[in-house]
């Protein structure tokens, strides 16, 4: 019997590696030794050092090795003080930041094109340390996404000055950030503005930004909203969730409307007891094609006269709450979305709340109140809960 051994092409079995979970990829790399490049290169694509891996991590880099996995790292999340929403020792946070310990060492990420940085600051009050952005901006110049998830800063400037460290940056996550110096009892009242010359990255375009919950109070962040809406302006994506509480819903209007007919992608939620983004219209965002309300109950009525300002040439509406709104809103709504002005409609999602059998009841509904719209085919009703989002 004559055995033919079957070799399958290299870009086959890279694609089959490429979407493999990372419990097929620790196999994958066991299975034969030309496997072992890609299914490390993929496994090893994203990682996240805490408290628990970081020593293993470090002896690795310092083993001298030829080879080490920080080549294959392209995103990089690091948690500053450890994990300290699992930590049962919360003392463990008065520890050296494991940021500072791994910077001599961060040279050896030399594929990074994404960081990640989360502080925990719900049970840490300890702020950014402004000695480290000039060392994470020499190690990595070419980094294009930043995230920065639950930090403190002193002041206004330590924000910006990271930020601005990276001049290849085209999008920034910041979520639930606090600037200390800029604190008030109310802080919905005015915020001192940035004085510093520095502008944003010119290639920034997109923009994630959660202000902080109740549960992590924060506040002093809308002037650096502000700071983005004066600078270049070249947003193609903002993705907005503004608290009033956090003083910075005006600022977050203010960038939307700066965005002008650049912005192409908004997405937009408002928690916010005196209305102040009253006035907001989106007739100067002529090119959106996506639009998100992530709650309808935010604007209330009038979400009917912002969906009438539209000028654009709107492809992608998607409405969260819908459950909530009262058959008066849900006419106006519905003789709206039939405009010819919105004729380049593709597809309208409608997202419930509560159930999925409170998605299938409103679907019936449509279906009967407004054949027309719902024989058009563009008409989506399904259940999605906030976490989902």
């Amino acid at each position: 019997m004559v055995s033919h051994r079957v070799q399958l092409p290299n870009e086959l079995t890279d694609q089959v590696i490429l979407h493999s979970d990372p419990t097929e990829l620790a196999n994958c790399a066991l299975v034969c030794r030309s496997w072992v490049s890609t299914a490390q290169r993929n496994l090893l694509s994203r990682i996240t050092i805490h408290e628990r891996n970081y020593t293993e991590i470090v002896q690795h880099l310092t083993s001298g090795a030829p080879y080490t996995i920080a080549a294959y790292v392209k995103r990089l999340n690091v948690l500053l003080w450890g994990d300290l929403r699992t930590m049962s020792n919360r003392r463990l946070a008065d520890k050296t930041p494991l940021l500072h310990l791994l910077l001599p060492h961060i040279s050896n990420f030399i594929n990074v094109q994404e960081l990640a940085f989360d502080g925990c600051r719900a049970f840490n009050t300890l702020c950014w340390d402004d000695a480290w952005t000039d060392l994470l901006a020499a190690a990595f110049p070419s980094v294009k996404k930043l995230t920065v998830h639950y930090l403190n800063f002193e002041d206004l400037p330590d924000l910006v000055d990271l930020v601005c460290s990276f001049p290849q940056l085209t999008h920034l996550t910041a979520e639930d950030l606090d600037i200390v110096a800029a604190s008030h009892e109310y802080s919905n009242e005015p915020q001192e503005p940035y004085g510093g010359s520095k502008t944003p990255p010119h290639l920034l375009e997109s923009l994630n930004y959660r202000s902080g919950g109740l549960d992590t109070f924060a506040s002093g962040v809308g002037p650096f909203l502000r700071w983005l809406a004066a600078g270049p302006q070249n947003f193609t994506t903002l993705h907005l969730d503004l608290d009033a509480e956090a003083g910075d819903v005006n600022a977050g209007v203010e960038l939307l409307v700066a965005a002008g007919a650049n912005l192409r992608s908004l997405s937009l939620m408002f928690s916010d007891q005196w209305h102040m983004w009253e006035g907001l219209e989106l007739s100067g965002n002529t090119n959106l094609r996506s639009l998100v309300f992530r709650n309808v109950t935010d604007l209330g009525d009038d979400l009917i006269s912002i969906l009438e300002s539209l000028h654009s040439p709107l492809e992608h509406l998607i409405l969260g709450h819908v459950e909530d709104m009262d058959k008066e809103m849900r006419n106006n709504l519905v003789n709206i979305l039939t405009r010819p002005s919105l004729s380049s409609l593709k597809t309208v999602d409608f997202f419930v709340s509560s159930s999925d059998s409170r998605a299938e009841a409103l679907a019936g509904e449509i279906s009967v109140e407004y054949p027309e719209f719902f024989k058009t085919g563009i008409v989506s009703i399904a259940c999605k809960r906030h976490h989902e989002w």
